[in-house]
Formats: C-alpha cells, structure tokens, sequence
C-alpha cells in the first residue's frame, strides 16, 4: 500500500512560506540593507528549536546560510557589494564581468613553486550506520553523451553552485574539474548542442546560482573542446547590474535561450549578440525554470508568471500573469509534448499546445507534502503517467496526480521507511534511459533512479558522483599526533567528515551533525574529538567517531547561538573549551558543562586564546581578558569602516596581535597591533581589495611568518615582505578555516565548495632566511620518546647558548627558556603525553626535532 502524506504538513509548508519576505532578491534591489533584512528575518522565524517540523529547520537553515555568505561582505552600514567585486579587484574579471586571461588562471597568481594537494574525502565518506547520510555535496545539472556500444564509456558532465564543471569519461566511475578558475562563482546549468559523443557540438553554461541566489552570474560561456575548456560569450554583466542567468535552452550549436533577472535573452550567433526577446514588467522577475520539446519553450519567473513560446522562443505569450502567486513552476513534458508545470502549493497542471484549444488544466489533487524551500529546489519529470515531483524529497503519482506517496525519502531510516533514500533537496530531474529510470541531482550530488515499474515504490538509487569534490566546509580540526587519522571537517548540509583508522586504513567516515559547523580534536587524545551543528549545538566522540556517528550530544547554551558558531580549545589545557553563543562560555570539563564568561560583546563570531589570555570578536564588540574570562577590556576595531572578523595572537608575546577585518575598503584587510589591541597598524600592504576571512600566525618561529585565508585562495607574509599568493593549483573558491600542522609543517584549509587542501609551508619554502644547523653541530635531544619526565638536551661542539621553545601540534607553548653549553635537563613531568616540537637557536643556526612524551 503506497504511503501518503498528511494534508495538514501541505498547508503548514504553504502558510510558513507565504509569510517570508525575499530575503534573497534584496540583494539587487537598490537600498537593502543587510542588518534590517537578518532582524526582520530572525524575528519572523523566531528561535531555532531542532526538535520543529523539518519545513521549519530547513527555512531556518536556508536564511542562516544566505546570512552567513554575506555577513563578511557587506559593509559596516548594511549595504550590500556585487558578489564579483573581490574577482574584479583581483584583476581576474574585467569592468564587464567577463574573465580574463582564462586560460593561465593558476600560474599568472602563483607565489611560489610549492602546489597545492587535494586531501578529501575523494569519495562519499564510510556511512558509519547512518541510513541516510551525507554525501559530497550540492550539484546544480547534468549532461550526457552516450555512447553507441559500451554505457561505461558514456561522458558525463555536472555542474555545481560552488565547484564549477566536473567531467567524466567513464560513466561517473572517476571526475576530473575542468572549471577550477570559476570554481567560487559557480554554474547553474550545462547543455550541449549536440547529444553525439563523436561529435559533441558546442557547451553552453550558466554562471552563478540560481536556486540559492547567494551567488549572481558573470554571464553565458561556452566550450568548443568538448568541456575542457571555457570562454565567454558577450553576455556578461558589470559589477553594479547584480544579474542572474537561469537554465538555459541549447536550439543548435549557434542558438540559445536564458532568462536574467527582467529579460528573455536569445543568441543565434554562438553568443556573439544577444536579442531581448522578452521583457517583464518588473526588474527582479528572475525568469528562468524553461523546458523545450521541438520549437515549443515555456518559462515561468518567480512573481508567478507563466510564459509559452511555439517559435523556438522568438516571440512570448502568457499562459499565467505574473503577480498571480509569489512563486515561479516547475516545468517538464512528457514522451507526447504534452507540458506540466507545477506551482508552489503543490498543484500539477498540464498544457497540451497541440490541443484545438490549448488550455492550463489542473491534473489530479494537489502533491501532499510538497516542500520546495521557497523554490530553492523545484524540479517535475512525466513519463507514460509517472510524475515524480522533486523537492525536499521525490514525491511521486502514477495515477495522473489523484495519489501521491514519496519514494526518494532523505528521512529513510531501512526498509519500513517510505521509499529509497535519496539526498535531500532536488534541483533538476531528467529522463534517463528506455523504461523508467531517470537522473536527478540535489544537495549530495548526482543519482541514478530506476523505477521497475511505474507502480515501484522503492526505486533503485545508484549515486554517480563519486570524485566530484564540492563539498562546502565551515570548519576543519587538526590533531598531527599522527599522519594517518588526524582531521575532522563540518561541512553546509552534509555533516561532518572524520578521518580515523578503520582495519588499519585511513579512512573517512561520517560523523552525525546536520549542518557541521565548528570542530576540534583533543591534541593529547586525538580520540576525542568534537563536532558543532546548527545555532550552538555540540556533540563529542570520547573514541572516535567511528561506530559513534552521533556521538554524546552535550548540553550547551544555545539559546542565542550563532547559525555557524565558534568553538575553540585551550592551547596547552585540552579539555578546556571556549565556546561562542549569545556570550562566550568555558568549558572545563570537555563541554560536559558550560560557564558564561559575560563579556559583554554579544553573540560571539570568533575566539582567540593561549593560556589566561582571550579575544573574542562579538556581534556588538570586540573584548579581550588577561584572566581568561574574570574581567574585560574593550578592544579598538582597526578600522572604521569595517569590523573585525578574526584575530591570531602571539603566544610568546600576547600583546602583539593580528586580525583581518570584513568588506571591500579598499587597503584595509590586516592590522597588527603590538600593544594588545589599543592601537593598530595596518600591514595590508600590496593586497588586492578582496575579502579576508583569517589569519593566522606561524607560532615559534624565528619571525614573523603569517597566513591569510580570503575569498580568492591563500596568501602569505614573512618579516617585512610583501604578501604572496602561497602555492599552485587551489581552485579560486574560499578559504574558510586555516590549520597549521606544526609537525609536518604543513597549512591545512577548508574551502567552501572545493574540500580540504594543503601545503608544505616548511620555513625554507617560504623564503624564510634562517640556517639549519648541521647534523653533528645541532642538539642532542634525548631520551625520545621521554618516559620519566626527563628531557635531555646537550649542546654539541658549541660555546654559544641556545634559546628553546616547546610548543605542542597545535603551536601552543608549553616550555621556554635558555640552554647552556654541555648537558641541560629539563622537567617535562607535567606536560601532557603527546607529541610536541623544540626550536633551538643560538641566533645564527636553527634546529626544529619532534619530541614525544609518554
């Protein structure tokens, strides 16, 4: 018996989405303003609960993450820049949007010869007992070529909103990027000319995202290698037009269909000029959602209009008005021409344009359960009377809409539960091969679905995405007590990944979060391990979480919590944890309770600390504390026009600190300050005029050596020097979160859409001008590992002393002092088991050896 869904979730799904403002299209409207916009929002939605209805969760979800892209880019007043302002001012797009010198994008940047390595997940990460788990992340279309005689060599592209293009020649078995220079603006579709794999015609994409609209679009670009590379068209837009494209409609090689936020634009010189065959009545229309079959397009936009073409799209009539509902349609058709499109409430409608007398006509009831996001996802296929409807989840009839039962289930839980489990939030569905058996692709990434029948409830889900790479971190946590297992990583909407030992095998498996948020690991236990969600939540695994996917959720304070929330552990004490909720709280028993710290500097964005000290950067002001948390002090922001969004502080001289601040003023992205905050310098330098999202300091080192994670990639600073774009290879995408990995010497980073990447940053490759001393004239450090508490250091062949350091895996010092000619012992009794590393010098020669404690 097919499973229904209950009428009274429809109605509540409608009623929560009618009341929302378009958050999403202020930002090209002239005079938004982003605080007024996130209040106004927040008070709509109300507090976050984790235990409401999932439509709720997921309205919540979708706004924090709108918030939390634009939070660092806006300025200081609320208003809001064009997406692409950083890539212009970076000289990567010209004043009308279009890229330049597309084909050396990685090598014209590149600051030294060090390259840049992907570390994962590769694949979709073990499910570790979680029935409906993650997987690598959101993809926005698909094409295919098939091949006459062998599936396997079938070529497959698909595009993301963060990632860009993705080719496989192989049927989905490996994926290579073929759009890494685009990678941080994204792709909305892909299509072909052609459907002949020997003789592919010409690809068209779609730049930006048009589902989520955190992203707009630098125009229509177009391949003529088979995808393996990409030029523009001459639509593209300048900074202030805040455009967007929607799919697109490929006619012929030369021949193209694509709505922008007001027009209808049409090509039928390969992208040379670009007719408006089309104009609404209002400016932010969004018009897109087109379906062909022969010369027959419809098109709907999101004032709720509904427009049809028999002429290949040359000229539009309306078949719904614009300004009917407040929400564009899915549209599809079937194997006989025959058009479906489906409104927001659910309702399926057909038009038959071969009809004597055309007409829109309802089909069946209304789809029960139908959750679109306020169209975020919204997609509809019809074959032989199967419709599947695609949303939050696949909903399907096989009666012509009368019944309606789900069969692609992101809440699947084993075999009792309602259909197959298929990720959550569908954006494009399509006809796949002979019977019924069709692709679709969604938050997780790119699935095969085979129905045996158009009555099958529980559909065949082959996911073929494997190697596509676009998985959107927050926040990545390192332990380098080992090199094997020694990352987790939170990820938008897929959770989070833990890298941990499985029958002697690094392997990824997935830890249980929703959205992963924050991490950290114990750096004396790497075991325990820690994972943030949504608004403040917290679980810990004490032994992995391997076998543990969810493991111990803790109470902590989230009443007030930010969306994506900080979590910091203490630099030499690791069961002491700062947390950053409606104030910072302490933790001194591994989060099993928490302590408001009262800083006064409302909801906490970013928390600095090492020993007694603490910075924490607040929605309402930045403060610092000399007795971890006892009593404040207010912090000068460093620049007026901006507000401070991360802080690195020297652990051996606390009162030299360094932070970045957000927006586009234009020299204004790093500031040191060497009397803890009072006053600041600005060290910005030669820096292009893009976001900066953290730095980070080299802890121990003979000096200065800095790190800046920004939109556009990673850039380095020694001494005096000027900032340098650090390696080769990372795609243009974000850095969300930097690591340093002391005992490999190694900056690990998270970015949003491309994964998790490193880089030796090993002093030598940086240019740092110190010399190692010789092997028979550097200390010697002995016992190693240390088992009594006795640490032996004797200075070999010198009369100079040396000055030591002995700093932890994650730069926290422990241990400083001098070391005299001949034999030095130093107590390590009440340093903590793990594994650290000593910096010797005597000023003119410098040796770095790990040492372990047991």
């Amino acid at each position: 018996m097919k499973k229904t869904i209950t009428l009274l979730l429809m109605v509540f799904t409608i009623v929560c989405y009618s009341q929302s403002i378009d958050y999403k299209a202020a930002t090209t409207k002239k005079g938004s303003n982003y605080f007024e916009i996130v209040n106004q929002v927040r008070q709509e939605l109300g507090a976050y609960n984790k235990n409401a209805s999932k439509t709720e969760i997921k309205r919540h979800k979708q706004f924090e993450r709108w918030a939390y892209y634009w939070k660092d880019r806006v300025d200081v007043n609320g208003n809001f820049p064009n997406n692409f302002t950083g890539w212009y001012n970076a000289g990567i797009i010209d004043g009308k949007g279009k890229l330049k010198n597309t084909t050396n994008a990685h090598s014209r940047v590149a600051g030294n010869e060090e390259s840049w390595t992907n570390i994962g997940p590769q694949e979709v990460p073990d499910a570790n007992g979680y029935p409906n788990n993650p997987q690598l992340g959101r993809l926005t279309n698909f094409l295919r070529y098939e091949h006459a005689t062998d599936a396997n060599q079938n070529v497959l592209f698909v595009s993301a909103p963060v990632g860009g293009v993705w080719k496989s020649v192989d049927n989905g078995n490996t994926w290579s990027p073929k759009l890494d220079y685009l990678a941080g603006i994204g792709v909305t579709d892909i299509k072909s000319s052609s459907s002949d794999i020997n003789n592919p015609g010409t690809i068209y994409i779609s730049t930006g995202d048009f589902d989520a609209k955190h992203i707009n679009s630098i125009g229509v670009y177009k391949s003529t290698d088979f995808g393996e590379t990409y030029q523009p068209t001459n639509l593209t837009f300048s900074l202030d037009e805040k455009e967007t494209t929607s799919n697109l409609i490929v006619i012929d090689v030369n021949t193209v269909i694509v709505g922008t936020n007001k027009y209808i634009k049409k090509t039928t010189d390969g992208g040379a000029t670009w007719t408006n065959v089309y104009t609404h009545n209002y400016d932010d229309a969004v018009l897109g959602k087109f379906h062909r079959n022969g010369s027959n397009i419809i098109c709907s936009d999101s004032w709720g209009g509904l427009l049809f073409s028999s002429n290949n799209g040359s000229t539009w009539s309306a078949l719904i008005s614009e300004g009917e509902n407040s929400a564009r349609y899915g549209t599809t058709t079937d194997e006989n021409g025959v058009f479906y499109v489906q409104a927001e409430n659910g309702q399926v409608s057909s038009y038959n344009p071969n009809a004597t007398i055309p007409t829109l006509t309802a089909v069946g009831s209304t789809t029960v359960g139908y959750n679109t996001q306020g169209s975020y996802n919204q997609c509809i296929a019809v074959k032989d009377g199967l419709i599947i409807s695609g949303g939050v989840d696949g909903i399907n009839s096989d009666d012509l809409g009368n019944s309606w039962y789900v069969t692609l289930n992101n809440a699947w839980e084993d075999n009792t539960s309602a259909g197959s489990y298929g990720h959550a939030d569908i954006h494009e569905i399509g006809t796949l091969d002979n019977g019924y058996s069709f692709w679709n692709v969604n938050d997780g990434g790119l699935n095969f679905v085979t129905y045996s029948n158009i009555a099958d409830e529980k559909p065949t889900v082959e996911y073929k995405s494997n190697g596509v790479i676009v998985t959107q971190l927050y926040s990545v946590a390192i332990t380098p007590q080992t090199s094997t297992d020694n990352m987790i990583m939170g990820n938008q909407d897929n959770d989070g990944y833990s890298l941990e030992m499985v029958s002697g095998t690094p392997t990824w498996v997935t830890a249980g979060a929703g959205d992963g948020t924050c991490t950290a690991v114990d750096y004396s236990n790497p075991q325990i391990r820690y994972l943030g969600s949504q608004n403040g939540g917290l679980t810990r695994a004490d032994n992995g979480f391997l076998g543990d996917v969810w493991g111990t959720s803790l109470t902590t304070p989230t009443t007030g919590a930010p969306f994506v929330w900080t979590l910091k552990m203490h630099s030499t004490t690791s069961t002491t944890l700062y947390g950053g909720f409606a104030d910072v709280y302490k933790s001194i028993n591994k989060g099993d309770t928490w302590t408001n710290l009262n800083s006064g500097a409302g909801p906490i964005e970013y928390i600095e600390t090492f020993g007694n000290n603490l910075f924490v950067i607040g929605e309402n002001a930045v403060k610092k504390s000399s007795n971890d948390g006892s009593s404040w002090s207010s912090v000068t922001q460093p620049e007026a026009g901006a507000k401070m969004n991360s802080i690195s502080l020297d652990q051996n001289n606390t009162n030299t600190v360094y932070a970045t601040v957000n927006g586009y003023v234009d020299g204004s992205k790093v500031f040191k300050s060497t009397n803890g905050g009072s006053t600041w310098t600005n060290i910005s330098g030669s820096l292009p005029n893009i976001i900066a999202k953290q730095v980070v300091l080299k802890q121990n080192q003979g000096q200065e050596i800095l790190f800046l994670g920004t939109e556009l990639g990673v850039y380095y600073k020694v001494g005096t020097a000027s900032w340098t774009k650090l390696g080769q290879g990372l795609p243009n995408v974000v850095v969300s979160d930097i690591e340093i990995n002391y005992t490999q010497d190694k900056l690990v980073v998270g970015t949003f859409g491309r994964g998790l990447w490193e880089i030796s940053i090993a002093n030598n490759t940086l240019g740092v001008n110190e010399v190692e001393a010789s092997e028979l004239a550097a200390p010697t450090v002995f016992p190693n590992p240390v088992v009594d508490g006795v640490l032996n250091i004797k200075l070999n062949n010198t009369s100079n002393n040396y000055d030591y350091k002995m700093y932890n895996v994650i730069g926290g010092l422990v241990k400083k002092g001098t070391l005299n000619t001949g034999l030095n012992t130093l107590d390590v009794s009440k340093v903590a088991t793990g594994i650290y590393v000593i910096r010797m010098t005597d000023g003119k020669t410098v040796s770095s050896q790990k040492v372990i404690i047991k």
